[in-house]
């Protein structure tokens, strides 16, 4: 049975932008580790740690609407992973054996 409007919670977090990002990391030094924490869900304070493994852009086109105009988007996205460490449920498709991986 599907959830009743009545019982929804509206979740609006506090987005931020590329330059809301850079001013926070500003005198982080270069060589320090990102971590990411996930809530597991909506408005959670709990967080599941994750470590930033990358970025990404893609570019989106929206139709026109009734509403607005066709327009191109770019949407940054940046990946997470979780922290090194031995696990017991790795995923058997990766390529690498779900080791995940090391770009550097």
């Amino acid at each position: 049975m599907a959830e009743s409007e009545a019982e929804k919670k509206e979740h609006r977090p506090l987005v931020w932008t590329a330059g809301r990002l850079r001013e926070a990391l500003r005198d982080v030094p270069d060589d320090a580790l990102v971590h990411i924490a996930v809530a597991p869900v909506p408005g959670a304070l709990d967080y599941d740690d994750r470590v930033l493994i990358g970025y990404g852009a893609a570019t989106l086109v929206r139709p026109a609407t009734d509403e607005e105009p066709a327009r191109t988007e770019i949407e940054h996205t940046l990946f997470a992973d979780w922290p090194a460490g031995a696990y017991e449920n790795t995923y058997p498709w990766a390529d690498d054996g779900g080791q995940g991986c090391d770009d550097e």
